[in-house]
């Protein structure tokens, strides 16, 4: 039946004593004990009382104040639209298919998405390429009117042109600014690819003409015209590119030389 209560700190008490004075001697001996044995009259196993340090709580909040390193940034879902399956399952139905006789019919159902495929691919159909369902509103740290939207070549960024003379670079699949760039010192009105997807073109409401290569990088500028420009578009070639400006005139010029060529003239109106 037992006749000692065994302690880790090998303390003997007489048995004979009541539960209650045991345990206020142990406690007035030494520190609290991590756990003790007792004897048990019936099946079950022996019971473990378990006791805090009582210093954990100090030394718990004292470890949180003098934390000095650095918090990682709580990680954020973003919510993500990649077009790049749709275009890839294109490429490979141009392989097989004919015309709109081989392709697969798509029905408003979940099971349909893997045969989406880009407008150009629907030809036949326009109106499976309406675009009916809200995505998203990015809205930039600044808030200001933008004037003009372009996709960059490779179809994965997007550039805005807003009323601050401000560039910002827009992830096309997750709908995150990644970078901003003071382009202008007066309001981008208007911005174009090059056909070889080499250069970029951008006017301001000052009537100065920029040249950017695909890295941002600004190599040339120039004041076409006296007033705002309002659009902008390269020749087929990509030697010249036109202007049109509130000035009533639309100008050819030389892409390379930056040389103005021709000048036609919109009487009694505005250029646009």
């Amino acid at each position: 039946m037992g006749s000692l209560l065994l302690l880790h700190s090998n303390l003997v008490f007489n048995f004979l004593q009541p539960f209650r004075n045991r345990i206020a001697m142990a406690t007035e001996i030494g520190s609290p004990p991590r756990f003790f044995h007792m004897p048990r009259f019936q099946h079950q196993a022996p019971r473990q009382l378990f006791y805090k340090r009582p210093d954990f709580a100090q030394q718990q909040a004292m470890q949180q104040l003098t934390f000095d390193g650095k918090r990682m940034r709580k990680a954020v879902n973003r919510k993500t639209i990649d077009y790049n399956p749709s275009v890839i399952k294109y490429l490979e139905n141009r392989v097989w298919q004919r015309d709109q006789r081989d392709m697969r019919a798509i029905q408003p159902d979940a099971g349909y998405y893997n045969d989406l495929v880009p407008p150009i691919g629907m030809l036949n159909n326009p109106m499976n390429a309406v675009t009916t369902k809200f995505v998203r509103t990015s809205t930039n740290k600044v808030k200001c009117p933008v004037f003009v939207v372009r996709w960059t070549p490779e179809g994965r960024r997007l550039v805005t042109g807003a009323s601050s003379g401000e560039f910002t670079l827009w992830n096309g699949l997750t709908f995150n600014f990644e970078t901003i760039l003071q382009a202008h010192d007066s309001p981008v009105r208007a911005m174009t690819w090059s056909h070889n997807d080499m250069w970029m073109l951008t006017a301001d409401h000052g009537g100065y003409v920029k040249y950017w290569q695909s890295n941002m990088n600004n190599v040339k500028m120039f004041q076409a015209h006296k007033e705002a420009i309002r659009e902008a578009s390269f020749s087929p070639t990509d030697n010249k590119f036109a202007t049109c400006s509130d000035d009533g005139t639309v100008r050819i010029w030389d892409f390379l030389r930056c040389h103005e060529e021709r000048i036609l003239r919109v009487p009694a109106q505005k250029a646009g």
